[in-house]
C-alpha cells in the first residue's frame, strides 16, 4: 500500500472528534421529570445494553467516516498481485527515452539496432491506457534547451514511431535523464516510469553532451581521456524524481568491431593555391583483431586527391598523413573516407579549406613614401605564393579615420607619428574584429607615441623605452628563429649534410631597434642578439598583430634590401589573412555560428545557409559596427557535413553568389566505439543524477519487457473505494442514529417517565 498524497494522512486526527464528543455526551447531566423512584426499576437491563451498543456503533461509524474521507484524499494505491482484485491499474506517467544516436544504425543479421528499439517501444506504447500520460522522447531532442515532446496517445505514439529514424546527434544519458526529469516533476500519477531503449553503447552511459568537457566516459583505444571543446555544463544540480522507476532495455549488436575516421586535421597552417597541403587523419579500429589493407581516401568536393592503404592494430588508433594540392581557390569542403563497413556514419570525417581568392592589403604611413619599400616587396611576382591574388593600396595615416578598414584583410602601418584618436579607434576595431596588422616603427615617431595611444588601444604590451642605437660600427643581428611557427613553416630550406641543421639565414645589420616586449599573451618569432624580439606576435581577440623592431626603410637597418624581407613580408600577409572560421570542426548537436568578415556588403545582399544536403535557408548576419565582422546563426547542426554561408549579390550588376565562410560538422568520435556497457558500468551514471541504482531494472527486449513493466506498476488506486465506504458509513450512521433515538424514547416511555430529556442518545 502506497499513498500518493501522504501529507493528508495527518487529517486522520479528525477521527478523534467523534470519540471526544461521545465522551463529553456521557458526562452531561440530564433533567428528568418523574413521579416516583419506583419507576426507575421498571427500566429493563436489556434495553440499557441495546442502547449502549447502538451508541458504540454510532461512534465507530462516525470514526470510520472521517478515516475513509481522509484516506480518499490521501489516494492510497495497491501494488502487486492483489491489484487485480481492484479490476484496473493506476494512472502512469511513462517516458520512453528512445536512443536515436548514430550508433543505432549498426546492422547485423537481426536488422539495425534502431529497428529493434522501435519494436520494443511499440510494445511499451501498447500498455498505455486513456488516463496514462505517455511521452516519447528521442535522445537527440534532449541536447538543447527546447521543450521536450508532449503527451502522446497510443495512436499518435505509433504514428510517431512509424516516422522515427536515427539521428546524427549524440547525447549521453546523464544529460538526457535530467531533461526527462522535467516531465516527471509535473506529474501527479501513481506510476512514474522512465524506459530507456538503447543499444547499450558504453560511451552513452558516460560522456558529455555536445560542447562539454569529457569526464565520465570511457576512453577510446590508445588514449586515456577524450575531450571535446566547449564550456562544461553541470547536469546534476537537480534531484531526480524519487518515485520514478527506471527500466533499461538493451539490445546491443551481435558484432562490436568497427573501423572509422576519428579525426581530420589540416597540418599546413598557411594554405595557398597550387601549394601542397598536408592533412593528418586518425583512423581507429575497435575490433579485437587487426585490420589489414584498409583503403582511406581524401576528397576535395567530389574529387579524390589522395589515397592510402593502412594497417590497423587491434583496438588501436593510427595517424595517417596525406599531401595534395588544391586545384581551385576559395572555401572548399572535403572529407577523409574509409571503406564501407557495418557502421557507416563514422566512415567519413569532414574538414574545410580556406584558400584566399584575393588578399586586400592597405599600407599606411605618415607620408606615402614611408610605405614604398613594403609596397615594392609585395608587388614582386615571380614565384611568390601571393602571385596573382594580392591587391595593395597605399595611403597616409591621416586618411585612416575616413576609410572602412573592414574592406581590407591586412593593414601594414609604417609609423604612428600622425595617428589621430579617430585613427587609433578605427585600427583597434579593425584588429579586434579579425583583421591582421603588421606594425613597423617610424624613424621619427615620438618616444611615447606607442605606449600612450596605439598599444593601449590594442591591448598590446608597451615598448621598453626609446629606440636602442648601437654605438660606433657595432650592430645587432638575428639570434634565434622559431622555425616551427606557422609564419615560417616551410619557408627555409635545410642546409646540406648528414644531420639536419638550422637553415642558413643572411641576417640584416641592425643599427637602431625598438625595444619590444611580448607580455603574457605574445611571443617572439625572431629574436635579436641583445635578447629583444625582432618580430613578435600578439593575438587581439579575433585578430593578430605582428610587430617588427625596425622601420620599413633603410635608416635603421638594411633589412628591406636583404633576401629575407620580401618572402617574410609575403608570408606575414598570408598568415594574417588566414581566417580561423574555416577548419574549425563542430559536432552534431552543437550550435552552429559561422563568422566572416564582410568586405563588400549592401542592403540588397541576401545571405543563405547551405546545408550538407544542398538545402538552403535565409540567414541574417549580426554585424559588429566598425569591424565588418558578421556572425551567422545557423541553429543546431543536426547532420554531419559542410555548412556554408552564401552571399547573394544578384541585385548588383555583374555580381554573383559567393561562399563567405564554411564549417565542418562531424559526429562525436565516441560513436565509433560500439562496445556495450555492463550493468555495473552504469552505476556512476545513476548516482551522478541522484538515482538509486536499486530502482533501475535491466530488462531483456521482446514481449517479456512489456509484461515486466506492467507487473511492476501500482495495481490500482483505492480512493474511489474509500469514498464509497465513507458514503456507506454516513448512511449507516443516519439509520443507526435514528433507530437509537427511537429506542431511548421508547424505553423512557415504557418506564413511566413523562417529560423530555436533555441530551439524547443520538
Amino acid at each position: 500500500m502506497t499513498f500518493l498524497n501522504p501529507i493528508l494522512l495527518f487529517g486522520l486526527a479528525a477521527a478523534l472528534v467523534p470519540l471526544v464528543l461521545h465522551l463529553l455526551t456521557l458526562r452531561r447531566l440530564r433533567t428528568i421529570d418523574f413521579s416516583s423512584l419506583r419507576f426507575l426499576k421498571e427500566l429493563q437491563k436489556s434495553s440499557i445494553r441495546r442502547i449502549r451498543f447502538q451508541q458504540i456503533l454510532l461512534l465507530i461509524l462516525r470514526t470510520l467516516l472521517m478515516v475513509f474521507l481522509v484516506l480518499a484524499f490521501a489516494r492510497p494505491a495497491l501494488r502487486g498481485s492483489f491489484a487485480a482484485i481492484g479490476g484496473g491499474e493506476a494512472a502512469s506517467t511513462t517516458v520512453i527515452l528512445l536512443d536515436d544516436s548514430p550508433s543505432m544504425e549498426v546492422r547485423d543479421e537481426r536488422g539495425t539496432s534502431f529497428s529493434r528499439a522501435l519494436q520494443s517501444a511499440q510494445r511499451i506504447v501498447d500498455l498505455a491506457r486513456d488516463n496514462d500520460h505517455l511521452s516519447l522522447v528521442p535522445l537527440s531532442t534532449t541536447a538543447g534547451s527546447a521543450a521536450l515532446p508532449g503527451r502522446h496517445t497510443r495512436t499518435s505514439a505509433h504514428a510517431f514511431l512509424a516516422d522515427a529514424h536515427p539521428s546524427s546527434v549524440s547525447v549521453p544519458f546523464r544529460h538526457a535523464l535530467m531533461r526527462v526529469n522535467e516531465l516527471l516533476a509535473a506529474s501527479t500519477d501513481a506510476n512514474h516510469e522512465v524506459v530507456i531503449i538503447t543499444d547499450g553503447q558504453a560511451t552513452q552511459f558516460g560522456g558529455t553532451v555536445a560542447g562539454e568537457h569529457a569526464d565520465t566516459r570511457g576512453p577510446l583505444p590508445g588514449e586515456r581521456v577524450i575531450q571535446q571543446g566547449g564550456t562544461p555544463r553541470n547536469d546534476t544540480t537537480g534531484r531526480f524524481d524519487p518515485l520514478a522507476r527506471l527500466f533499461v532495455l538493451m539490445s546491443p549488436p551481435s558484432h562490436h568491431g568497427n573501423a572509422g575516421i576519428l579525426d581530420a586535421e589540416i597540418l599546413t597552417r598557411i594554405v595557398a593555391g597550387n601549394r601542397p597541403v598536408r592533412l593528418s587523419a586518425q583512423v581507429g579500429n575497435f575490433d579485437q583483431g587487426a585490420l589489414h589493407g584498409a583503403v582511406t581516401s581524401v576528397y576535395l568536393g567530389s574529387d579524390r586527391v589522395a589515397q592510402r592503404s593502412v594497417d590497423l592494430p587491434p583496438e588501436g588508433v593510427t595517424a595517417q598523413e596525406y599531401e595534395f594540392s588544391p586545384r581551385r581557390r576559395g572555401i572548399v569542403g572535403g572529407y577523409v573516407e574509409i571503406q564501407e563497413d557495418l557502421f557507416e556514419p563514422d566512415n567519413r570525417r569532414y574538414f574545410t579549406l580556406d584558400i584566399p581568392r584575393t588578399i586586400s592589403v592597405l599600407l599606411a604611413g605618415p607620408v606615402q613614401a614611408s610605405t614604398t619599400l613594403p609596397h615594392l616587396a609585395l608587388s614582386l611576382a615571380g614565384d611568390s605564393i601571393l602571385a596573382g591574388y594580392l591587391a595593395t593600396q597605399q595611403m597616409t595615416t591621416a586618411e585612416i579615420p575616413s576609410v572602412d578598414l573592414g574592406t581590407f584583410d591586412v593593414l601594414i602601418l609604417c609609423g604612428v607619428k600622425s595617428l589621430s584618436r579617430a585613427a587609433v579607434q578605427n585600427i583597434s576595431a579593425f584588429v579586434r574584429g579579425g583583421g591582421g596588422l603588421i606594425l613597423f616603427p617610424g624613424p621619427d615617431d615620438p618616444p611615447d607615441a606607442y605606449n600612450n595611444e596605439l598599444l593601449p588601444a590594442l591591448g598590446l604590451p608597451p615598448v621598453a623605452g626609446s629606440p636602442t642605437i648601437q654605438s660606433g660600427e657595432s650592430f645587432l643581428s638575428i639570434s634565434t628563429i622559431d622555425y616551427a611557427h606557422p609564419l615560417l613553416e616551410g619557408m627555409f630550406g635545410e642546409r646540406p649534410g648528414i644531420r639536419k641543421r638550422a637553415p642558413a639565414i643572411e641576417s640584416p645589420r641592425i643599427r637602431t631597434s625598438l625595444p619590444l616586449t611580448t607580455g603574457s599573451s605574445g611571443s617572439a618569432i625572431i629574436t635579436l642578439s641583445n635578447g629583444r624580439p625582432f618580430l613578435s606576435e600578439t593575438p587581439v581577440r579575433s585578430g593578430r598583430v605582428l610587430f617588427f623592431a625596425v622601420e620599413a626603410g633603410l635608416g635603421w637597418s638594411d633589412f628591406p634590401v636583404k633576401g629575407l624581407f620580401a618572402p617574410l613580408l609575403h608570408r606575414a600577409v598570408l598568415y594574417l589573412s588566414m581566417r580561423s572560421t574555416a577548419g574549425q570542426p563542430l559536432l552534431t548537436g552543437e550550435q552552429l555560428r559561422i563568422a566572416s568578415r564582410l568586405r563588400e556588403f549592401t542592403e540588397r545582399d541576401v545571405f543563405f545557409l547551405v546545408r550538407p544536403d544542398g538545402s538552403r535557408r535565409r540567414v541574417v548576419p549580426a554585424v559588429t559596427a566598425g569591424t565588418g565582422m558578421a556572425i551567422f546563426d545557423g541553429g543546431i547542426a543536426d547532420e554531419p557535413g559542410v555548412y556554408a554561408v552564401l552571399q547573394d549579390s544578384s541585385g548588383q550588376k555583374g555580381a554573383v553568389e559567393r561562399i563567405l565562410a564554411a564549417a565542418a560538422v562531424n559526429i562525436p568520435r565516441e560513436e565509433s566505439d560500439l562496445r556495450p556497457a555492463a550493468d555495473s558500468d552504469s552505476i556512476p551514471l545513476w548516482k551522478s543524477v541522484g538515482i538509486d541504482p536499486s530502482s533501475v531494472r535491466f530488462v531483456a527486449t521482446g514481449e517479456a519487457a512489456a509484461e515486466s513493466i506492467r507487473l511492476s506498476r501500482y495495481g490500482v488506486e483505492l480512493w474511489q473505494w474509500c469514498l464509497i465506504l465513507a458514503l456507506l458509513c454516513a448512511l449507516a450512521e443516519m439509520v443507526v442514529g435514528r433507530v437509537a433515538g427511537k429506542n431511548v424514547r421508547r424505553a423512557l416511555q415504557s418506564s413511566g417517565f413523562r417529560g423530555e430529556t436533555e441530551g439524547s442518545a443520538s
